[in-house]
């Protein structure tokens, strides 16, 4: 991996020196903020009126979860408040009044690839909730060199698998100053440029043409085919 993490490094060189045709993106909707629950995810449950059911449970193979008194119940493809209101549906046949509320503790099958100008590029578990500043916190943090003002995240939609880009202003979000901030979603690509959007356009490229190890988009793919 580390290999063609270096070759990324000197054909990025040369190349950011020439004009860099542009590289199309769609827009974000907010749909494509939503995490759809899947096999090997791990939910928290919690029942306000009942808490002595809440408890955690592995969604299984088949999109499955094996619930407390409900057995099992499909849950994946759907977003976690989907989930809490079919969960509640399921346990009203039995309790009064539930109020259900599932929560995704740990993703089952879940990288995020932090590059650029951080201190350990490479492909990062992604454990529980974090946005784009805790991302490159767990990359090492920022280069000297980095353009803290503008890192770009890109996803592939689900629907369409179509590219979208996203630029954070992380130096404002460190400071506590108000910022565009969101969840970072399994399979996300976290890019900090050293200087214009010309670098962001090459390192897109990159992956398109196969040369970076990380499979844009695997942790959707693989529970989808």
């Amino acid at each position: 991996m580390w290999r063609l993490l270096a070759l990324f490094l000197v054909l990025a060189s040369p190349a950011l020196a020439q004009p860099q045709p542009r590289v199309s993106y769609d827009p974000w909707a907010a749909s494509d903020y939503l995490y759809e629950v899947m096999p090997g995810d791990e939910l928290s449950l919690n029942f306000f009126v009942n808490p002595d059911l809440n408890t955690r449970v592995v969604v299984g193979p088949d999109g499955r979860g094996v619930f407390p008194l409900v057995s099992g119940v499909a849950v994946a493809g759907q977003t976690p408040e989907v989930v809490s209101q079919i969960l509640t549906d399921a346990y009203g046949s039995i309790l009064r009044n539930p109020q259900v509320e599932a929560l995704v503790a740990t993703y089952g099958s879940s990288q995020v690839y932090v590059g650029g100008e951080v201190r350990t590029p490479g492909v990062h578990p992604l454990r529980g909730r974090i946005n784009v500043a805790q991302a490159i916190v767990a990359a090492g943090g920022f280069q000297d060199t980095a353009k803290t003002g503008k890192v770009a995240v890109l996803r592939r939609r689900v629907a369409d698998n179509r590219l979208l880009v996203r630029y954070v202003d992380v130096k404002a979000m460190l400071k506590g100053q108000a910022s565009d901030d969101f969840q970072i979603l399994p399979g996300d690509l976290v890019f900090v440029p050293r200087s214009n959007i010309a670098e962001v356009n090459l390192f897109v490229r990159q992956y398109l043409n196969g040369v970076l190890p990380f499979n844009f988009g695997f942790s959707y793919d693989i529970n989808r085919n």
